[in-house]
């Protein structure tokens, strides 16, 4: 699920590419002034900022339920709603999503539907250009999702209350007084928007990869379009009997290699993790009706994302397949103001679209264009570029409904049937029950693709560049009980002998860990699976530490040499080997591929490791050898001294308004920069940015929670967000996860509920 953490934009040749701007930028650009803060601190300055906390105990009136809905909340603020109906539980989720999470809300609505130049000003204009091209808000608009009756009833009650919450008279969160915003009320309108961005959003989490592989397509021709898809085949299939799965980090593993005798379920899915709050809201939601589920939720929707039911757990990472098409069409002779299609003429369709800009009298007109196919990209005399994705032909509405139904679903058939029916979501689902399953699920709409011209543009006109429909839900991939005895997917292709193309922008190295690791025993706990999920072991390093080593014997660093060579491979943050490496590593891709054909060296780095293992024969991007690249990498790295990895890479998470630096400092907004370890080729991910200018590495994404279940024990179930649950910076559970993030001490989430009252903290009563 989406978070606000970057905007991505459309690029010429291409879906959307992610934007060299932050979000935090962004919001950097605002009216944050030392006038705003006098003016908080004048009104109330702190004292008035803790008003607006969320309660935990006592009485609180939430208008519209049927009967009164107690609260339970653990050390860690984790709420656990016990209601008697369905309605009434979500009606408190929404107000409890509101309590600790409506300023995120806000951004993300603001975001999805193209306003965020209301709140931040003109920095805004390309992320709201963009949104409004897509229309998520257009589309539910004039398109209305039709929703089953009781669908529309738990939504109506979900927002009534995130709306009792804003009409409570109650203070708003600090971040609104700052901004001089007031959010409006919400609709089910918004939720639905939001359900449509959210299946759009997992796309854009890959674009790095996706730019690169384009790239690389433009640059090289049909032989480079060649070499990309057959790199998959290197790679470790993650389910057996052809199989798809693509994935962050996730696995389960059958009873059989269990020692408990009950199967084992563990996922981290990877996301940008500088930003607090983070993404998720850990909460239970347990009625007398058919909701009794524990897990973490996206504030803005009304259901369990990732947990477990007490009979079935699940999990979803982004499932990298290529769900856009770019196609060139002419334009008619006839009429320029119409394309050539495989059908005949089409139109394009212009309409104006005015975006309010804050601090700005009047508002900023801008032109988009669309076709019947997609958005139009770019045009000329000749012709025009459009962009098709498949979630503009694809239902909204079954994303809600089908969320939920996966929240009550009691075996793998219930949650298979609506796990691979979610309109556009392009995710892979892991599962385990209480009876010893496990199994796996792919979400994704595959295009049912008629050429494997991938990754370029295409002629528009050509009948066989053109998609004939998807695959039906129920023929979308999946497997139950492997005779293996576990499942695990990482990012990579699972199905070479696809009777479909799949097309995407896979990653293999997570993988071999995670397979290593599973195929190596036979009597795995749920400690081994937290394990795993802390294991700093970098696969990328194993593959080319020897590589180094002999680059550093050659030119006479023997005891460089020697200690790659005894390395094991961990990317510890104390390591001054692990921060040798990766440092070596950022250097490389600049030796091999400067002044290539290539628009920017730093595109071959994300495929570095598929360069070096399978170099391409009909064609050359490179313009260095390897091993003399690999020299003068090396000379680049010593010349900068040897650090430990700590020293190198760090992570700091940060509130959006922390870019204020007096703001910052009074209320404590930021945490870091915190010296953190891990890589690419970890299952302990970090993905990180290069400032070659300080030579340092940002972490920017990882883990955005981590889960792990043993059935034998479902009060055991452990839960661990990043940051922690609240998004107000008074609050004790603003940050009081992140030490056990870092640490990798697991959370204990009981689910019965003596257990739960066992755990408990406070406990509120809604009425």
């Amino acid at each position: 699920m989406a978070g606000v953490h970057n905007a991505h934009f459309v690029r010429r040749n291409g879906p959307p590419m992610q934007a060299k701007l932050s979000f935090s930028r962004i919001l950097l650009t605002s009216l944050l002034s030392f006038t705003a803060l006098l003016l908080a601190a004048w009104f109330g300055g702190r004292m008035f900022m803790e008003g607006s906390r969320m309660p935990t105990e006592g009485t609180q009136r939430l208008a519209g339920l049927s009967r009164p809905v107690d609260v339970v909340f653990d050390a860690r603020g984790i709420p656990r709603i016990y209601a008697e109906t369905d309605a009434d539980g979500l009606r408190a989720l929404g107000w409890l999503h509101a309590g600790e999470r409506l300023f995120q809300m806000e951004l993300l609505r603001a975001v999805a539907r193209g306003e965020i130049s209301e709140i931040v000003g003109p920095a805004g204009l390309e992320s709201d250009l963009l949104h409004r091209q897509y229309g998520f808000a257009r589309r539910i608009e004039n398109d209305p999702p039709q929703l089953a009756p009781e669908i529309e009833t738990l939504l109506d009650a979900y927002v009534g209350g995130i709306n009792a919450r804003i009409e409570s008279g109650r203070p708003l969160p600090p971040s609104f007084a700052l901004m001089g915003r007031t959010p409006r009320s919400w609709t089910v309108d918004d939720v639905l928007m939001l359900a449509y961005y959210q299946t759009w959003y997992p796309t854009t989490l890959v674009q790095r990869l996706a730019e690169a592989w384009r790239e690389v397509a433009k640059a090289g021709g049909r032989p480079a379009v060649e070499w990309l898809k057959e790199l998959p085949a290197w790679g470790i299939p993650s389910v057996p009997a052809q199989r798809m799965t693509e994935a962050s980090n996730t696995w389960a593993v059958a009873p059989e290699k269990s020692a408990s005798g009950h199967a084992l379920h563990a996922s981290d899915p990877h996301l940008d993790y500088t930003m607090a709050p983070g993404l998720w809201y850990a909460a239970g939601i347990h009625t007398q009706q058919s909701l009794d589920v524990v897990g973490v939720t996206p504030p803005g929707l009304p259901f369990v994302a990732m947990g477990h039911n007490g009979r079935i757990a699940f999990a979803f990472t982004v499932a990298p397949v290529d769900l856009y098409e770019v196609y060139r069409f002419q334009r008619s002779t006839e009429d320029p103001g119409r394309l050539v299609g495989p059908d005949g003429d089409f139109p394009i369709v212009e309409r104006e679209e005015a975006f309010r800009v804050r601090d700005r009298d009047h508002p900023v007109v801008r032109t988009i264009s669309t076709t019947r196919y997609g958005i139009v990209l770019d045009q000329d005399d000749s012709g025009a570029e459009v962009l098709r994705w498949a979630g503009f032909e694809l239902p909204v509405a079954r994303l809600v409904a089908n969320g939920l139904e996966i929240n009550r679903a009691g075996n793998f058939e219930s949650f298979r049937a609506a796990a691979s029916d979610m309109g556009a979501l392009s995710v892979n689902w892991s599962y385990s029950d209480r009876a010893g399953n496990i199994g796996y699920v792919q979400s994704t709409p595959i295009p049912i693709r008629q050429h494997e011209t991938f990754y370029t543009t295409l002629e528009g006109a050509e009948p066989t560049n053109h998609w004939r429909g998807f695959v039906a839900a129920d023929q979308r991939p999946h497997s139950l009980n492997p005779e293996q005895g576990w499942l695990a997917n990482s990012n990579n292709h699972a199905a070479i002998d696809s009777p479909w193309p799949m097309p995407g922008f896979y990653k293999h190295l997570r993988m071999r860990r995670a397979a290593a690791w599973l195929s190596g025993g036979n009597e795995f706990t749920a400690a081994d699976m937290h394990a795993m999920q802390m294991d700093y072991t970098s696969e990328r390093a194993l593959k080319w530490k020897d590589w180094l080593a002999g680059i550093a014997a050659d030119t006479g660093r023997e005891r460089i040499a020697a200690e790659l060579r005894a390395w094991d491979g961990v990317m510890d943050a104390g390591s001054e080997t692990a921060g040798l490496f990766a440092l070596w590593w950022q250097f490389l891709p600049r030796h091999i591929f400067d002044d290539s054909e290539l628009a920017d060296w730093r595109i071959g780095r994300t495929l570095l490791d598929d360069w070096i293992s399978l170099p391409p024969d009909d064609f050359d991007l490179a313009t260095m050898p390897p091993d003399i690249a690999a020299q003068r990498a090396l000379e680049d790295t010593l010349r900068h001294g040897i650090r430990p990895l700590g020293a190198i890479q760090t992570l700091t998470i940060a509130h959006p308004l922390a870019q204020a630096g007096l703001l910052d400092a009074w209320l404590n907004l930021s945490r870091g920069p915190i010296p953190i370890g891990g890589g690419p080729g970890s299952l302990n991910v970090t993905y990180h940015s290069f400032d070659a200018a300080r030579v340092q590495l940002t972490a920017r994404a990882g883990a955005s929670m981590r889960f792990v279940m043993d059935w034998s024990d479902p009060d055991a179930f452990t839960l661990n967000l990043t940051l922690g649950q609240s998004g107000h910076p008074l609050s004790e559970h603003f940050d009081d996860q992140l030490e056990d993030f870092l640490t990798g001490t697991p959370w204990t989430v009981p689910f019965d509920r003596a257990e739960v009252a066992r755990h408990a903290a406070s406990s509120l009563r809604l009425e």
